[in-house]
């Protein structure tokens, strides 16, 4: 009897948290995926204002073969109206009462193209931007009259949130949550050095057709300081852990610049990844959110904790602990 009991309350929790799933396609005609089929995103619908979008990662296509070798997940429309639920940080603001949107990677292109590739003699679509835009279309009244909007994306659908921010930075106090790609100062003078030999035909292939926002090199849209300031965003959560593959350059630079950064939020989260076996979704440090790393407790606090702070403006919003620099924010 207990046994059926408990059953009956799993069910009904799992229930609430997928009530009104429905799966959306974009109406623009340009909106696809790399086949060239409508894309589609998840809306699970609350009875409040508040409202949590999520931008997935999922890597990049550089060039033919890398886009050759991609999954073909990746490439494709989702099909399933409970897309993206399972997402330890859509699970928990979806608890929270939040209107859920979840935008599926399928462009390979950072969300940002809008041009085409030819691969093999066949069209491939890099329409990441179209589909954003048509998104942010459809659900415009909602994020209009939303009392509370977050927006939040992971690796490859981090970089979205900056080439999108333009898009964003029309709502009313948007608050930011970029997980697993921040540049700091030094890892963005390190990319800015990427112009010739094979850079010429990445740049290309990703970049045939950024935001108008986007002036000259492609690293001043990706996220970080600079952008969300040019663009009046002032709640920003970065996440940005030392071991992070993707961290390039000097890295007592990079630990100072982060260490700047989340001081000036007062807001985010970055520590050694490999001291504290952060081993996120790649390899060490890369990706908090969408694993079991969003409820990691340490010394004491885990993001899903420090954003619950940073949310509601109370309590400790940050947590900086790396081998050389070491620094707790407190709020």
């Amino acid at each position: 009897m207990y046994k059926f009991i408990s059953c009956i309350i799993v069910f009904a929790i799992f229930a609430a948290t997928t009530a009104q799933a429905t799966l959306l396609k974009t109406t623009d005609p340009s909106a696809v995926c790399n086949d060239g089929r409508q894309a589609a995103f998840m809306v699970s619908k609350s009875e409040s204002r508040n409202w949590f979008i999520y931008f997935e990662g999922g890597g990049a296509a550089t060039t033919p073969d890398a886009y050759k070798k991609r999954q073909s997940r990746w490439k494709k429309p989702i099909t399933d109206g409970n897309y993206g639920l399972h997402y330890p940080i859509v699970k928990d603001f979806k608890k929270k009462g939040f209107n859920v949107v979840v935008i599926p990677y399928c462009t390979s292109d950072l969300h940002q193209g809008a041009h085409t590739n030819i691969v093999d003699g066949r069209k491939v679509y890099f329409h990441g931007r179209k589909i954003v835009e048509d998104v942010f279309n459809q659900m415009d009244a909602d994020f209009r009259s939303a009392n509370d909007l977050v927006f939040a994306g992971y690796s490859a659908g981090a970089i979205g949130l900056g080439f999108n921010s333009d898009l964003i930075k029309k709502y009313k106090n948007p608050k930011v949550i970029v997980d697993s790609f921040w540049l700091d100062s030094e890892s963005r003078r390190v990319r800015q050095g990427w112009t010739k030999g094979p850079w010429v035909e990445i740049n290309k292939f990703v970049y045939g057709n950024m935001p108008k926002h986007c002036k000259g090199h492609w690293s001043a849209c990706f996220p970080q300081r600079s952008k969300f300031i040019s663009m009046k965003i002032k709640h920003v959560f970065p996440i940005w852990n030392i071991g992070d593959p993707y961290i390039k350059g000097d890295m007592n630079k990079v630990r100072k610049s982060i260490r700047n950064d989340i001081k000036f939020y007062d807001a985010g989260f970055s520590v050694d990844a490999e001291k504290f076996k952060v081993d996120g979704s790649q390899t060490w440090g890369h990706v908090i959110t969408a694993n079991k790393h969003y409820t990691k407790k340490i010394d004491g606090v885990s993001v899903k904790m420090l954003i619950e702070n940073w949310l509601s403006d109370a309590g400790q919003t940050a947590l900086v602990k790396t081998l050389r620099l070491k620094y707790t924010g407190l709020v």
